[in-house]
């Protein structure tokens, strides 16, 4: 029984020091987002995910980046809604469009990919510290989709 009983208390002091650290890097790693921030950059995923989609010249890199452009596309909506309810209705600023960056390869729909991922988790951590649940929720969608477009990237064929 006071085997047990260490090792319990061993794993609740092991999670206890992993959350707190989590919650000290967060702490030192200020968000610069803002909600209209937040719209642009969804915006820009878009519009980048559709530009690199007509300039490729894989079928199947056409594909995963179609079924991005559409995926975000839900996203873009949803999302800047959903932050506009959570602050009583309060209108977003003027759109900044975000200038797309030139197409190269396969290399630069990956690290759009990729860079959708990293934005997604910025995102849930910027919700969760205004305490909007359910844009947390799409941040993790949203965090999905680009996974998902990873995958999709590497079944070239």
């Amino acid at each position: 029984m006071r085997t047990i009983l260490k090792i319990n208390k061993m794993a609740i002091t092991a999670k206890i020091r992993s959350y707190s650290e989590r919650e000290e890097k967060m702490e030192k790693k200020e968000s610069k987002l803002t909600p209209d921030l937040i719209r642009d950059r969804l915006f820009y995923f878009r519009d980048v995910a559709h530009f690199y989609h007509q300039e490729t010249k894989g079928g199947w890199e056409h594909d995963a980046l179609g079924k991005l452009y559409d995926g975000i596309s839900d996203y873009q909506d949803d999302i800047p809604e959903k932050i506009m309810g959570y602050m009583g209705g309060k209108r977003l600023g003027k759109l900044n469009r975000i200038q797309a960056p030139e197409y190269s390869s396969s290399a630069d729909s990956m690290k759009l990919a990729k860079d959708l991922i990293a934005f997604s988790y910025e995102l849930m951590v910027w919700a969760e510290d205004h305490e909007f649940c359910d844009i947390e929720n799409l941040a993790q969608g949203l965090s999905g989709l680009g996974a998902k477009t990873v995958y999709r990237l590497t079944l070239q064929g």
